[in-house]
Formats: C-alpha cells, structure tokens, sequence
C-alpha cells in the first residue's frame, strides 16, 4: 500500500523546489541556495514537513548516482594526469585545514577533543555540491575542476579511514588497538577487494555485454543503473559505503567508449534526487538556538570560506598553475560536506562531542554552502574584483603547468561542421570535408561507424541537448544531418535555428520537406526522385513543361 504521506511530502518537496528554483534563476542565485532555503521553509520555519526515513533513502539514492556520475568522469588517463597534484594538494590541504580549524575551535572556547573533531569535519568538501556546479557550468574536464575532484578525492579517502576508526571505536567502546586494526583491516580489505573485482570486470566481461546494450540508447541507460546498484549492493557485504560502491562502478564504466553518452543520460534522473537531497538537509537544520551560538557557526564558516579558500589557492599556486586556475579550484572547494554531517554523528554517538557540535555543523553547512555557490556563480566577476586590488598577488602563482591546457578556453572546436549520422552519406561528407581542410565532428549513436570515419567523433543521441552543447553547436559553422529520422531533423532544426547556425537536414521524403523549410533549413538534401519530382513541378510552375 502506497503511504499516503510520503507521497504527499515529496509532491511538496518537489513543488517547493521547483518555485524557489525558478525564483533564485530570476535572480541569479545558484539552485542548490533555493533548494536548502525550500527545506528551511517546509521543515523548521513552518513544520510543514518533517524528514522521514523514506525521505532520507531518495536522498541518499541522489548521492549514489552523483557519485557515479563522478566515476564516469574518471578514466585511467585522467586520473593519472591529476593523481600526483592530488595527492600533494589534497594531502597538505588536509594537515593545514585541520590545525586551523582545531586552532580556531580552541580559541572559541571548546575542549581539545571536541576541537579536533570540528577542525576535522571543516576540512571536507562537499562533492556533492562540487560536482553538480561543475557540472551545470560544464567545467568538469578544465584544469580546475580536475584539481577540485582529485583533492576531493583524497579527501573521501581519507573520510573513509576516520569514519571507519570513529566506527571501531564506537563498537561497544572499545578502544584497544587491536578493535581498530581489525576494523580498519576490514574496511581496507573490503576496499581492495571490490576495486579489484570491478575493474577487472570492467576490462574483461563488461565490454561484451555494453557493446551489445548500446544498439539501444535507452537498454545501455537501464543497464549501466543495473550495474551501478549491483557494486552498491556489493558493498554492504564488504562493509564498505554505497557511495563507494557507486564512485567505483562509475570508474569502471568510465574506461569503456559509452562513458560520456552515460554521463548525459544520468544527470537529469541525478539532478532529481540531488534536489531532494538539498531540500531533506534544509528540513533537519535547527534555527531556534542561542545567539552566542550563531556567532560561533559564523566565525566557522567564515574559517570554511575564507580560510580554506587561503589555503587551497596557496598550495595549487605552489604547484604552478596559474593565479586563474588555483583561484577557481580554491572557490570550488569553500564549503563543508555531507560527509562532515556523518562524521559528526558517528563522533556523538561515541560520545566524542556532543549534541551541540552536530547542530553547529548543521549551521556552519547552512552559511558555507549558501556563500560558496553564490561565490562560485559569479567567480569571474569575484575573480576581477579581488585581482584589481592585489589581494592575489601574495600567492604568487608561476603557472607554468596549465598555460594553454586544453579546457581553459571557451571550447575545443570553433567554425567546424558537425555531421549527424554515420550512414553511407554521413561518411561519405565527413571524409570529403575533412580531405578539403574542413574541422569536421561526427555524431552517431554507434561506436563501430564513429571508428569506421577518420575523423573527431561524438557518441551519443543527436536529440540530447547536452551533446549538442559538447560538440560545441553554437561555435559551429554548419549543421549537417544525414540521419532518416524525421522527429530528429525537426528538432536539429529547430535548435539550430535557435542557435543562430546554418543547417543541412536530409529530408526523407517530400512530406517532411514544408516542415523544414518552416524552419529556415538553408540546405535540403532530398533523395534523386524526390529531386526530379521537385525540378519538373518548378518547370511546370514556370510554364516551361
């Protein structure tokens, strides 16, 4: 039986975030703002809604599939490009946060172990929130944003290691070194163990079975989720977090030829459950408390924001990318985690902080959050402002690693010919246009035609926006369809017009001729009949037949 309330809660949910989402676009504020002020509406200003443990689940489902939309993003050349500055940035961003935040806690007036545990929850960042600004600004494969996911991957790591120790320790009390060994020998265990068994699948039994689920866009979708929730699955047995097991099955499938068709798949069904998942945290925050209190969630936050941005910016200068580059990736990261929540409430049910220190938290991700996506919406124009009055010029970035990365401009391609389907007429075009000089990028649905031309290609559905946005549409100086599909010659038309880009669309038959040319399509490619038809009712038009 369908609960009632539920249902009725996440109608309201999505019905509140949808009207601030729309409210904060009008405005210029960053969705994930309008999504927690939802939540603060719904939860502790009116007591609307209360969140439940049905709630909390889909919130968690956000996290899985965000998580695994990172793993895609992460194949074995990407990570080995980012691995070294990672582990070095991540690595000191974590023992200077740390000390800090321990620092300021003590001089708030907290005992040294429940300083170390906040110094400690300061220090993640939230990839949630990362990863979906990146994502939004198409920013995920420029030389911040790897910098940003590969500190932030160190961090989980490192998140993994203490929420397991606080686990241990929180077993029954013990505290013996024995307890915690064998704890964190399971976990790493478990760990290894999975990642071994995923990636070894990955390189020889799923290419086969992907290969065939690909023929349909919408089978290869379905069985990428089913693969992802089997590793989730998994991970329950090994002792191990879901989110792990959905960062790892995303690795995975990041080394097969679909990954970035999958990625464009994923992130709407994403974008839904991140939504609840931001409006469930606003629901759970506790405003009514002391004003002392809310002072010292500020001066937290403000260490979160301004420190760590420090801190982060400093170490990336140090590594030698430019001021831009360790300015962006520092703004990325000013915020607190999901993972600080966690951390905090394992820390109190060990009895290492007390109640006070997860509702302090709660308030200092509440300010962080809300000043890092408004800070990171208007990065550049933050970003000219504090350059004029030299406050960056104490970090003396060198910048020789990144200068002229690719990633850094607006785009890969500019004034190419964007080509869609690879049939015969598709190959035929790509191939004649690139032997005369042309930028030609080639866009179908199947890997084996996209290897069969010798030129860029693109995998994935014309008909996604998201593809067209990649390939770089409204740098193009041409549009040319080949495909047989008469709804998605009307949408490319359609989008390049509103793109301002000349298009070349095949039109199948005479039917689907008028439609297309309702849509100023500046080129017709029409079968010979067709064509012959065409030429003899002109002639006849013109009175010479």
């Amino acid at each position: 039986m369908i609960d009632e309330l539920f249902v009725r809660s996440i109608g309201i949910m999505v019905i509140a975030a949808a009207v601030f989402a729309l409210a904060a676009r009008a405005v210029r504020l960053p969705t994930i703002v309008a999504y927690l002020v939802a939540g603060l509406l719904l939860g502790p200003l009116t007591g609307i809604i209360e969140a439940t443990e049905a709630i909390h689940l889909i919130a968690e489902a956000g996290i899985v599939l965000l998580l695994f939309l990172v793993g895609l993003e992460l194949s074995f050349e990407r990570i080995r490009g980012v691995g070294p500055v990672a582990l070095a940035a991540g690595g000191a961003q974590i023992l200077l946060t740390v000390t800090g935040g321990t620092g300021l806690c003590l001089l708030l007036g907290f005992a040294l172990v429940p300083s170390l545990i906040l110094g400690v929850a300061l220090t993640f960042s939230s990839t949630v929130i990362v990863v979906k600004l990146l994502v939004d600004a198409q920013d995920t494969g420029k030389p911040f944003g790897q910098i940003a996911i590969g500190i932030l991957l160190v961090q989980d790591i490192f998140v993994v290691l203490l929420l397991t120790l606080v686990s241990g320790l929180s077993g029954g009390g013990s505290l013996e070194l024995g307890a915690v060994a064998a704890g964190l020998g399971r976990a790493f265990g478990g760990m290894v163990l999975l990642l071994a068994a995923v990636l070894a699948a990955s390189k020889w039994i799923l290419p086969k079975p992907v290969t065939w689920a690909a023929r349909s866009p919408e089978t290869l979708f379905i069985w990428s989720l089913c693969w992802c929730f089997l590793v989730v699955a998994a991970t329950h047995f090994l002792h191990l977090s879901p989110e792990i097991g959905a960062f790892v099955a995303g690795i995975s499938l990041a080394q097969l030829p679909y990954h970035r068709d999958l990625q464009r798949r994923v992130q709407p069904l994403m974008n839904f459950f991140i939504a609840v998942f931001f409006v469930s945290l606003g629901l759970e925050l506790k405003l009514d408390v002391p004003g002392i209190f809310w002072a010292k969630a500020a001066g937290l936050a403000l260490f979160v924001v301004v420190g760590k941005f420090m801190i982060i910016m400093f170490i990336v200068a140090r590594l030698r990318y430019t001021e831009r580059t360790a300015y962006f990736a520092a703004l990325l990261l000013t915020q607190v985690s999901e993972f600080s929540f966690i951390f905090i409430a394992l820390a109190a049910s060990a009895e290492f902080v007390g109640s006070e220190a997860k509702a302090l938290i709660g308030l200092v991700g509440l300010m962080s959050i809300a000043v890092s996506t408004v800070a990171v919406v208007f990065r550049e124009r933050l970003y000219d402002t504090v350059k004029r009055l030299g406050f960056l010029g104490m970090f003396r970035a060198t910048g020789t690693r990144d200068r002229g990365a690719p990633g850094e401009g607006d785009g890969e391609f500019r004034d190419h010919i964007i080509i869609v389907g690879m049939n015969a007429l598709g190959r035929e075009l790509a191939e004649e246009l690139a032997a005369a000089g042309e930028m030609v990028l080639a866009v179908d649905v199947d890997p084996g035609k996209l290897r069969r031309v010798k030129v860029p290609g693109l995998l994935g559905d014309a008909e996604s926006a998201a593809l067209l946005r990649e390939a770089c549409l409204r740098d193009a100086k041409l549009l040319v369809s080949a495909l047989h599909i008469e709804p998605t010659n009307d949408l490319l038309a359609y989008r390049c017009r509103r793109a301002g880009v000349p298009c070349s669309i095949h039109a199948a038959n005479l039917t689907a001729l008028d439609n297309l040319l309702e849509m100023d399509v500046k080129y017709l490619i029409v079968p010979k009949a067709d064509g012959t038809k065409l030429q003899q009712k002109e002639l006849e038009r013109l009175g010479i037949l």
